[in-house]
């Protein structure tokens, strides 16, 4: 019988050594995400391995001894681990074994191993043969320690400030004392001068990949991928998941060359991403309730939801007054970003990715010209917002449009580079642009005989203007229909702006009235060249096939992504968190994005009744009925033709925006959420004329998460379901 308390032979330690070892193996990890995927970082051997390789490589030059290497490696890796365990080599293999730790980020328990092995002390002569031996291993006890690890560095992003001094900036005296160094910037002596400021914005790439396990070893050398798969982890869970943004700012910011490399430090990976970093310029433009812009229109002030004076309840409360609002601060901002020539272009040079035609004269004030040099030059997107009082608290923050002239509300990534880049010569903002500007000597005599009714001279326009356009609709068998939709098109830009002329001109130019109808007439045919770049790039649909282009290759030179929509509600977050506001509003219904639209039109449903027992017996207005009895319209007879002028519900521009304001504004809550590491808890929030909100309460820890920005760049995230309908 087997006595199993007898002590453990050679073989069976052996065999133990080898369990061990394999367990050993199976259990590591360098995987910062447990339970993700999995991998293995190449190792370096350690003492006693190369010691067992080199016995391995001698044993298998002797001859008869070994058929095969693998054999004879084995066994020299079996001497060396029983020679570990023996005194004397057994010192010398722990004494190295431990400067290994050492060097490798533990310190602390190489250290303890070196100097056990170090010090223990040795029966005959086998101690004696371990001390001058020790002597021989000074050099990597005397190595320099590595340079620090460097830290994220906050991206460059300077903010041109026109107009007052916004609200979130506290310090009043030190803003007072900084303007006495930019005078020449003063317009006049009540106008605050123009300032630049600096905006904590961090990205995301580097916040990845500071927090991430690799970064607890900077200098230590890893595969490039591995460190790369750990910062995709960031903020996300779930097998096979990873943060789109970091990927994004990976893909644009660390090039072909530095990944080709293969192995590199996280120290290495971070001055690579500083390195290629983006710049972001902001003009911000900002009116309080008291502004000191004198003779400024505070841009598309007019274009914002309503906040009523007066109970919509009360059946004394007339439809002219529910009409007034309460007093509101403005502000507007628009992004430009560069790299210096990389991928966005320089600022103030021609080699930029792009130059939005649209929104010009949005958050200059009444300081810088429409045509300043750079502030079109890779205007990615533009937002507005005010501060109102609402429900009894003070300085809520609205947000009123998140809007991206260049790349819509489109997913479509063939239609952002049609609309971004164009194809060969020319791009769908361009080509409107020649409408909108007369850009043909013979333009006038064209448009007019247009708006006349023949299509024809739209083939006509566009063939002489952008021959390569015009082939195409030709060749393709688009260019009738095109025509008559096109043509449509103008015609009713056209009809309507000299309606509102006409209107206008009935009004003395110093009256309120004229100017509000100046403003109208400019709305008009702003609407008219967005609608016209956007049928011009839906008919593109399928011309980098015709003209055999890359559209994947072009599409690497997008200065955004349509990503540019997290970003807007990031910044607003943030200006409400630097403000002291005690929530945030963000539109998200066709009523509350309709005024921003400018459509100022739309009846709120407690005024219908009103309205309709006020007009019952006025036979110069019309009300128009659905086949429910759900009133459409109300229209007003102006020279004997009647035209709809009050809306019972939101055009169908206004509901179709709507749907792709709510696909992105999920897609921004969850990635803000995931780039954070926050929940925002967003509630519905419906104010009195109906108007559709999210409500997100500012709590001390959303205000202090939100004093940076943590720049959005791109890629698709999984969608949030929330249970309010989004």
């Amino acid at each position: 019988m087997e006595n199993k308390f007898l002590p453990l032979g050679y073989a069976e330690m052996l065999e133990r050594m080898k369990y061990k070892d394999m367990l050993e193996r199976l259990s590591s990890t360098n995987d910062p995400a447990y339970g993700a995927e999995q991998f293995v970082s190449p190792r370096e051997p350690g003492p006693t391995e190369k010691f067992g390789n080199l016995i391995g490589k001698g044993l298998y030059k002797l001859p008869f001894a070994f058929e095969d290497e693998r054999s004879a490696m084995r066994s020299g890796q079996d001497v060396a681990d029983v020679a570990s365990f023996t005194p004397g080599p057994g010192n010398v293999l722990g004494f190295l074994e431990g400067e290994k730790m050492a060097r490798e980020g533990q310190p602390f328990l190489g250290t303890l191993i070196s100097g056990l092995s170090a010090g223990i002390p040795v029966a005959g002569k086998a101690g004696n043969v371990v001390k001058p031996k020790l002597k021989t291993y000074p050099a990597p006890l005397q190595l320099p320690p590595p340079p620090p690890p460097p830290a994220p560095r906050a991206l460059q992003h300077k903010v041109l400030h026109t107009a007052d001094r916004p609200k979130e900036i506290k310090d009043v005296q030190g803003w007072n004392a900084g303007s006495q160094s930019e005078a020449p910037y003063r317009s006049s002596a009540n106008l605050m001068p123009l300032r630049y400021g600096d905006n904590d914005t961090q990205m995301m790439s580097q916040i990845a990949l500071a927090e991430s396990d690799f970064y607890k070893k900077p200098n230590k050398v890893f595969p490039i991928e591995n460190i790369l798969q750990g910062m995709r982890r960031y903020g996300v869970t779930g097998k096979g998941n990873v943060n789109q943004n970091v990927d994004r700012q990976i893909g644009d910011f660390l090039s072909e060359e530095f990944v080709a490399r293969g192995n590199a430090t996280p120290a290495q990976v971070m001055l690579e991403l500083q390195r290629n970093a983006p710049k972001i310029q902001e003009t911000h433009a900002y009116y309080g309730l008291n502004s000191t812009m004198e003779d400024a229109e505070p841009g598309y002030s007019r274009y914002i939801t309503k906040r009523p004076v007066y109970d919509l309840d009360s059946p004394t409360t007339s439809f002219n007054e529910s009409a007034e609002t309460m007093s509101q601060a403005y502000g507007e901002r628009k992004f430009n970003m560069f790299d210096d020539g990389r991928l966005y272009g320089k600022p103030g040079s021609e080699k930029v990715s792009f130059k939005n035609l649209k929104h010009d004269e949005l958050a200059i004030g009444n300081k810088l010209g429409v045509g300043e040099k750079g502030l079109k030059d890779n205007n990615y997107m533009h937002q507005r917002y005010t501060f109102e009082t609402i429900d009894g608290q003070d300085n809520v923050l609205v947000g009123q449009e998140f809007q991206s002239d260049v790349y819509a509300l489109t997913k479509d990534q063939t239609k952002l580079v049609n609309k971004v880049k164009g194809v060969g010569d020319f791009n769908p903002g361009l080509i409107q642009y020649e409408v909108d500007n007369y850009s043909l000597p013979e333009a006038e005599e064209i448009l007019e005989a247009i708006k006349q009714g023949d299509n024809s001279q739209v083939g006509r326009y566009f063939g002489e203007s952008d021959p390569k356009f015009y082939n195409y609709l030709y060749s393709s068998n688009k260019l009738d229909e095109f025509n008559e939709e096109y043509g449509n098109l103008y015609r009713n830009h056209r009809n309507e702006y000299e309606d509102i002329k006409g209107l206008r001109d009935t009004f003395d130019p110093d009256d309120p009235q004229f100017m509000m109808r100046n403003q109208d007439m400019a709305e008009s045919s702003s609407t008219f060249s967005q609608k016209g770049k956007r049928l011009i790039t839906n008919y593109m649909d399928g011309i980098e096939k015709f003209y055999d282009l890359n559209i994947e290759e072009i599409s690497k030179t997008l200065p955004r992504s349509a990503d540019w929509f997290t970003d807007n509600v990031k910044t607003l977050l943030q200006t409400g968190a630097k403000s002291d506001s005690p929530f945030v509003l963000i539109p998200n219904g066709a009523r509350s994005l309709a005024p921003p639209s400018g459509n100022l039109d739309v009846i709120p449903p407690k005024m219908i009744p009103f309205l309709e027992d006020f007009h019952k017996n006025d036979k110069s207005v019309k009300l128009n009925y659905d086949t429910k009895g759900k009133l459409i319209n109300i229209q007003g007879n102006k020279d004997g033709y009647f035209r709809a002028e009050k809306f019972a519900e939101p055009d169908k521009g206004s509901i179709n925006r709507a749907k792709s304001y709510n696909d992105f504004l999920k897609k921004a809550m969850k990635q803000t959420e995931q780039d954070y590491g926050v929940k925002l808890n967003a509630t519905e929030y419906i104010d009195a004329y109906d108007q559709e909100f999210l409500k997100i309460e500012l709590t001390p820890e959303l205000k202090e998460a939100f004093k940076t920005f943590r720049m959005n760049h791109g890629g698709v995230a999984s969608l949030m379901p929330l249970k309010y309908d989004l």
